[in-house]
């Protein structure tokens, strides 16, 4: 269960804060770094572009993400808690269109308007995905191709929406400043913590 876009009360952000399993360092892919035993959790495209994230584990345990800004995640992707736990990111499964066309050129031509509109795209050798948009689906369906409704990871290309270049994303960036405040919240409860640890 995601909480981060709920969080707007003082009491409940603080209490949230107070339990909360603080997660500040990437590491990087579990390819790379040791990643047995830690939990999973799975993270809509959206959310894994953001620096800032309060969200609930499978397991019930509350975790908090404070990331330094303009960081993203990446499946695959091994973050460590203040307290050396560690939590592997994983692709949620989303809502998307599968959008395929007769030939490679017809598809070719899709992606050009696509790209033309600035949609992200997760591209593959016979047909592109996009988030669930009525007006780009009668687009693409004008221009020959054909459209069905999916389930699955959204792992669009990078580009215009790499790190650097979210301008595009207004309202992420929006609820990421709103998050930076629970987060930066979240870190100065976490030093209080260790300071009276250690009294």
């Amino acid at each position: 269960m995601q909480t981060s876009h709920g969080v707007t009360d003082g009491a409940t952000v603080f209490s949230f804060l107070t339990m909360a399993i603080l997660f500040q360092q990437k590491l990087g892919s579990s390819d790379d770094h040791r990643s047995d035993g830690a939990e999973a959790l799975s993270l809509s495209c959206s959310d894994r572009q953001r620096s800032r994230l309060a969200a609930m584990l499978p397991s019930g345990r509350a975790v908090a993400i404070v990331l330094p800004r303009g960081d993203v995640m990446n499946p695959g992707d091994v973050l460590l808690s203040t307290c050396g736990q560690r939590l592997r990111i994983e692709a949620q499964s989303e809502s998307l269109l599968r959008i395929g066309a007769p030939s490679t050129f017809d598809l070719m031509r899709v992606t050009y308007h696509l790209a033309n509109r600035h949609v992200k795209a997760m591209l593959t050798p016979d047909a592109i995905f996009i988030e669930p948009d009525a007006v780009l689906q009668q687009m693409v369906q004008l221009l020959g191709a054909s459209v069905t409704a999916v389930n699955q990871p959204f792992l669009p290309e990078a580009g215009a929406y790499s790190p650097g270049h979210r301008h595009h994303h207004g309202e992420v960036v929006a609820l990421d400043d709103q998050m930076g405040q629970v987060g930066e919240a979240l870190s100065m409860a976490a030093h209080r913590v260790n300071l009276s640890d250690s009294t």
